[in-house]
């Protein structure tokens, strides 16, 4: 992966990371009736951040190699 790919999923971390951290807050400073929209905000945030950090990228090792090309070996 490059830095460029990187870089932008720093980014792409780093603001659900401040998104989710504000939600948190308006919940908690809001009345319970009007902080609905805030707390599915704040779920949603959470949820790509746990998304992200699953998500299994291949290495180089493993895209190098295809199984046709280990069966001809």
């Amino acid at each position: 992966m490059d830095d460029t790919a990187l870089l932008c999923r720093t980014i792409r971390r780093c603001t659900a990371i401040l998104v989710a951290t504000l939600a948190a807050v308006g919940v908690s400073l809001q009345s319970p009736g009007e902080a609905s929209y805030l707390l599915i905000l704040a779920i949603i945030a959470v949820v790509y951040l746990v998304a992200e950090f699953i998500r299994v990228t291949p290495t180089a090792e493993n895209t190098d190699r295809s199984p046709s090309t280990e069966d001809e070996r």
